[in-house]
């Protein structure tokens, strides 16, 4: 069975059209690691080698133990870009994302 974070590994791989070699090679860890991970057989894993996957996969470490039920690669890359903004800016942007969504 899948984990949140096999899954979320998987698909954001797979949108950065990167096979698990290349992700391996970005995270300098081994192959097998990740296959491990996307097939939910990880047990156990140190942190520093998930933040090393985090990053070749343009996530932070937190993207893997969401606070709230955000999850999924387009939600995290809309929460990801909207933290990026200076405030006033995300707020703008998400005033008319909502007013889009009501349309």
């Amino acid at each position: 069975m899948q984990t949140a974070i096999s899954k979320l590994v998987n698909q954001k791989r797979r949108a950065l059209d990167l096979t698990i070699e290349q992700l391996a090679e970005r995270a300098s860890v081994s192959i097998s690691l990740i296959s491990r991970i996307e097939r939910g057989e990880l047990t156990n894993i140190s942190v520093n080698k998930l933040q090393s996957i985090a990053s070749a996969l343009n996530l932070t470490l937190s993207d893997f133990f969401p606070a709230e039920p955000l999850t999924g690669i387009h939600t995290l890359d809309l929460v990801a870009y909207l933290r990026s903004l200076p405030e006033d800016q995300r707020e703008v942007i998400s005033e008319s994302i909502l007013k889009i969504l009501q349309l």
